[in-house]
């Protein structure tokens, strides 16, 4: 061990004169040890939240979405599904028909987004009919409906139920015009775990809504879903290329832009905030060595007088500051990662689901999360340390020993 460094960790253990001083020392290492299990904790939540949503969002919404620029409908849509299937870098492509109508039980009216799919191909893109908690997507035939759990709750609806969709397209009766509607059996209950998505969307097959669109043999939107996240914006060119059929698209970062830049911005003022937190105790660092220095002035002289130089007492003095910042980092790493840790498996912390879309808070730990944080914090221990060691550095032994 170094001389520099022996010293340093001797003066930390030694009991000293005066008692606040060590006091001083330990709420120093509790205070950067609260920094930083803080941010670590709040960086997890950020990260949980945006991972969370991510998956969930991700699993019932499209990473491409194809339509037509005059948004007229695609009438080739399923030649085209398989077209799009067959590129490079996409899993699977499925066409879709988007409708509001209003889902009427025997109890209670919702109005839903109403959603039509060819059973075979939203299977292999979608990974909503995998959350179904009650039925069989073998079931799902033509007069058939999947409802989330939330709307089958507000209905009070069971599989085998059977419900009436009416649309807002009219046809002529003796009585005048009167809404399309049509009467289908619930044969699945999907559980995406997003609120808003299990209490307002509903599936039916193509045909079904076709007849209750009365838009022909059409289709809304292809949506595609595709190997690489992060790369939809460069592959929904090349689909478009392709395909050159006046289609244009959009994808998920542009759908759900405004929540991940709301996430985005919230991290960057958690880690301003709370990291306010360590500078505030990399200040009881340096009074902490100030007191110190001004202890040891005697010990600082006769080191000096026995052959020690000044980069000698100023490493000395740095290197209390940075073991104060090492345990007091590694103590809020531990902590931190642990409270994440036991939050998210036992999800101690509940949300109100019709409010925050999930029913508790997510933690996602992240190893550079917490490698930068414990990086950090040393950092700013360290620069804590030069003013106080500098001052130690320039004492004089004959002044310093001028009165003991």
């Amino acid at each position: 061990m170094r001389f520099e460094l022996l010293v340093a960790v001797r003066y930390l253990k030694a009991k000293r004169k005066q008692a606040v001083v060590s006091l001083i020392t330990v709420i120093s290492i509790i205070g950067v040890a609260a920094g930083v299990a803080a941010l670590v904790i709040a960086l997890a939540i950020n990260a949980g939240f945006r991972q969370d949503l991510q998956e969930k969002l991700l699993g019932a919404q499209a990473h491409i979405t194809l339509l037509r620029a005059t948004r007229d409908g695609i009438p080739d849509y399923r030649s085209l599904s398989v077209q799009v299937s067959g590129i490079d870098g996409v899993t699977a492509a499925a066409p879709a028909l988007y409708q509001t109508v209003l889902l009427s039980s025997t109890v209670q009216s919702r109005g839903v987004w109403m959603k039509g799919v060819i059973p075979e191909l939203e299977a292999a893109r979608s990974d909503v009919f995998q959350t179904l908690v009650e039925g069989t997507i073998d079931d799902f035939k033509d007069n058939s409906i999947l409802i989330g759990e939330e709307l089958a709750q507000h209905l009070g609806s069971f599989v085998g139920d059977r419900l009436r969709i009416l649309s807002a397209e009219t046809r002529l009766t003796p009585m005048g015009p009167a809404p399309l509607s049509r009467v289908v059996e619930v044969v699945g209950i999907f559980k995406s775990g997003l609120y808003d998505f299990d209490s307002g969307w509903v599936y039916v097959s193509m045909n079904n809504a076709q007849r209750l669109s009365r838009v022909g043999d059409v289709a809304s939107i292809i949506e595609v879903q595709v190997e690489d996240l992060d790369q939809t914006d460069k592959l929904g060119p090349r689909i478009v290329s392709a395909l050159g059929q006046g289609l244009e698209f959009t994808d998920w970062k542009t759908q759900n832009s405004a929540i991940f830049q709301a996430l985005q911005l919230e991290r960057l003022v958690m880690i301003i905030t709370i990291g306010l937190i360590v500078i505030v105790a990399s200040l009881n660092i340096i009074v902490t060595l100030v007191m110190m220095v001004m202890e040891k002035t005697r010990d600082i002289a006769i080191l000096m007088s026995m052959g020690a130089t000044e980069d000698n007492i100023r490493h000395v003095f740095m290197a209390q500051g940075v073991i104060i910042g090492v345990v007091g980092t590694a103590l809020g790493l531990v902590v931190g990662n642990f409270v994440a840790y036991a939050a998210d498996a036992y999800h101690l912390v509940s949300l109100a689901p019709d409010v925050y879309s999930i029913s508790y808070v997510p933690f996602k730990l992240s190893i550079q999360d917490s490698g930068t944080v414990g990086i950090a914090a040393i950092l700013i221990s360290y620069i804590a340390t030069i003013y106080p060691s500098r001052a130690a550095s320039k004492l004089q032994p004959v002044e310093a020993l001028r009165y003991e």
